[in-house]
């Protein structure tokens, strides 16, 4: 089975860490469990990128995202060529269609 090879662009490794920051304020524990968590998830990726559910943002759906779910949070992916990139983790109640907009325009 093909490996794939996982990548974090800037944008999403700064959503980690404004993540683990704002919980870290009120439980390093839990923040290390979500930590874990959406590390988890994103090394899934390297054997089952497909495992992500794709987008129906029509606009965004062209561009092939798909995306992890790690409740309460999301991590937006494309796979292009034999990476996995990742272009941000983001809260689920947040508008992710307009934030990955501003990724790709």
């Amino acid at each position: 089975m093909e490996r794939y090879e996982v990548e974090l662009l800037p944008a999403a490794n700064s959503d980690l860490d404004a993540i683990i920051d704002y919980i870290m304020v009120d439980s390093p524990q839990a923040a290390d469990g979500i930590l874990d968590s959406i590390m988890q998830s994103l090394r899934r990726l390297e054997r089952y990128p497909l495992s992500g559910t794709p987008l129906f943002d029509p606009s965004l759906k062209k561009f092939n995202f798909r995306m992890v779910i790690v409740d309460p949070y999301i991590a937006f992916y494309r796979i292009i060529g034999n990476k996995v990139i990742v272009y941000g983790v983001i809260h689920g109640a947040r508008n992710y269609g307009h934030l990955l907009k501003g990724t790709i325009e």
